[in-house]
């Protein structure tokens, strides 16, 4: 269990921990000399447990507030000290709203320096704190009488804490390691140093991370958690790494960043977020002044300007508001991280909240389909949300972007059933059962139109189902419905050409004959078959004649249109297709149009009607550099 001792400045928080721990978390020379916290503290106590409680002393005066956000990032306790003499105070208010908006789930109230005041101020002091907490989540927080500095109330505290540590449920280790770093140095004989806290999974001795957002690579040579040496450390503990890495010396970690786990090293500058205020009218605290300025950001351990800009029209006056933040920096976050946000100018806390997509979108952030995506986003459990964000989506999700931005691991996708995963330059598209029965029964009902509208003809292309199905920009979706119905017989392939398996086309014995002189032409002439006009005049047939034949050819599979000028054979283009799988299969990152040029050896211009007759066809993807083939 991890404690945040919060409140006004010197209402005794560290006389508090000190008492509690034995530890003097003043550090430095300057808060010893002035008798005040400036910087975030630690300290632990065992209470007769066997795992140390930890406690984050952090500074109660307002010119230090961003100190004390980087120690209250992951806490599952608020010990809120307010002093019997002065009550509340201003710093009182902000860091219980602070802890309020960080979601964090039980409060202990110490009333400090009870012996400097009355017995009546006592009374009044705690009829204060009432009133401060409730209607709040904090309501009925227990209220523990003490004085520090004699020891009065300090063993009922003890006593109580620890008996909330011995019931408290451990966070599950789910999910990959992440750790928000609030503290960075050197020491001798060991190297660098990172402390903070785990918000998910476990870390070994041993074990290879980055660190987030600069993404250095580093590995753990030993750590702490909990203060006690340790093999790993998981959710919930406070940890000390010792990193070792070649670059750490020059990207030496900082406060603010995270280590992480490889696959969750995912910088990002723009998020989607639901906002969260502390009573009263959002309106009042969000006001149309605030829509695209600049905030303060606190989020794990950094500090950071982020751009508000409001998403929901109107501002609901109740409940939590979905705005985006647009980053001045990358930076690691994922779903579910609490944050909070101040306005810089005025001094005070605005508001906090939770990220709902940490890969927000520049364009169409407040479109109605992104408004409900995101309110799919926003439910917390994530098998919940996945269903209800394919309910909306018909092309699909990225999957992996989606376990990502959750940080679930293979091990927390079990429950992730009953939907369908579509191959897509290495990721996956994820679609609801519902829509890929919808995409297999529309492709048999295009197939089907088709064959009544051309009985002559043997079936549809690729580009031709896409262009009746809508699914120009979506062509993977589009080969995984057709490969499926191959597979299972509802659809027939022949060459490029997809008919239904009880239509039957052919040509009449004219045609055929035709057919029969015209390969003779084209299958001497390889992978450069002559232009129409050329054939024609080979054939000694009037060129619209001819064009009429190649086009019935071409509609019954027999014969393919790769230019509009230009009929291959299909074991022709099948040679064509070979080439551009060989050559992506030689470079991660695709092919250019000279390669394929010089491996096909068919000039320029026609490499260019090639390659564009092959995007169409969905054999290979352009991205604007190369292109890459599906095997």
């Amino acid at each position: 269990m991890i404690v945040a001792a919060a409140g006004h400045v010197d209402h005794g928080k560290t006389s508090l921990v000190k008492a509690l721990t034995d530890v003097d978390t003043d550090r430095l020379e300057e808060e010893k000399r002035r008798g005040m916290s400036i910087d975030i503290g630690f300290a632990y106590a065992d209470f007769g447990l066997a795992s140390p409680v930890g406690f984050v002393d952090v500074p109660g005066h307002e010119r230090f507030i961003r100190n004390m956000l980087a120690g209250v990032a992951c806490v599952d306790l608020a010990l809120l000290v307010v002093a019997a003499d002065d009550g509340p105070m201003p710093q009182t208010l902000e860091h219980l709203g602070i802890l309020q908006l960080l979601g964090v789930p039980r409060c202990v109230v110490a009333l400090t320096k009870i012996d400097r005041v009355s017995a009546a101020r006592v009374a009044a002091a705690e009829r204060e704190i009432a009133a401060l907490l409730h209607d709040g989540p904090f309501q009925g927080a227990p209220v523990f009488r003490l004085a520090a500095t004699t020891g009065a109330g300090v063993p009922a505290l003890r006593q109580h804490l620890a008996e909330l540590a011995q019931s408290w449920a451990a966070r599950a280790p789910t999910g990959h390691f992440r750790m928000a770093v609030d503290r960075s140095f050197t020491l001798t004989g060991a190297g660098r140093v990172v402390t903070g806290a785990v918000l998910s999974g476990t870390v070994r001795v041993g074990d290879l991370v980055t660190v987030s957002p600069r993404g250095t690579p580093a590995r753990v040579r030993a750590l702490h958690a909990q203060d006690r040496p340790a093999a790993e450390a998981v959710a919930g503990q406070r940890a000390s790494l010792n990193l070792a890495g070649s670059d750490l010396k020059d990207a030496a970690p900082v406060r603010g960043d995270w280590v992480v786990a490889a696959p969750v090293h995912a910088p990002t500058d723009r998020l989607d977020v639901q906002l969260d205020v502390l009573g009263g009218p959002i309106p009042a605290l969000l006001p149309a002044a605030l829509q695209r300025t600049v905030l303060q950001l606190h989020i794990g351990a950094a500090a950071l300007n982020a751009r508000l800009v409001v998403l929901d029209a109107p501002v609901p006056t109740r409940g939590p508001v979905v705005a985006q933040l647009v980053l001045d920096r990358p930076i690691a976050a994922l779903h579910g991280d609490r944050f909070i946000l101040r306005e810089p100018a005025a001094n005070r806390t605005v508001a906090g909240g939770r990220v709902i997509d940490p890969f927000a979108p520049a364009r169409g952030r407040a479109t109605p389909a992104r408004r409900s995506a995101l309110a799919a986003l926003a439910r917390p459990d994530a098998p919940a949300a996945l269903a209800a964000l394919l309910d909306g989506e018909p092309h699909g999700i990225d999957l992996d972007r989606f376990l990502l931005a959750r940080n679930l691991t293979g091990l927390d996708t079990a429950s992730l059933q009953g939907l369908h995963a579509v191959a897509c330059d290495g990721k996956r598209i994820a679609l609801s059962p519902a829509h890929w029965r919808a995409l297999r029964d529309g492709v048999c009902a295009a197939l089907g139109r088709s064959h009544l509208a051309q009985p002559d003809s043997v079936g549809c292309t690729a580009s031709e189902l896409a262009q009746a199905l809508g699914l120009r920009r979506a062509p993977h979706l589009l080969q995984a419905a057709l490969a499926a119905a191959v597979h299972d017989g509802s659809v027939a392939r022949e060459g490029l050409r997809h008919r239904l398996p009880d239509h039957r086309a052919t040509l009449s014995d004219v045609d055929s004959a035709l057919l029969a002189r015209t390969s003779a032409l084209l299958q001497p002439a390889g992978l450069r078959p002559p232009i129409v006009g050329e054939l024609a005049a080979a054939l000694a047939l009037p060129q619209p004649e001819l064009l009429d034949f190649l086009l019935r050819a071409h509609r019954l599979g027999v014969l393919v249109r790769v230019a509009p000028n230009r009929f291959y054979l299909p074991e022709t283009v099948a040679g064509l297709i070979v080439h551009a799988q060989a050559l992506s299969a030689e470079s991660a990152s695709g092919f250019v149009a000279a390669a394929y040029r010089d491996r096909t050896g068919i000039g320029r211009n026609l490499t260019v009607q090639v390659l564009e007759f092959l995007d169409r066809e969905g054999v290979t993807r352009f991205d604007g550099i190369g292109r890459l083939a599906d095997r």
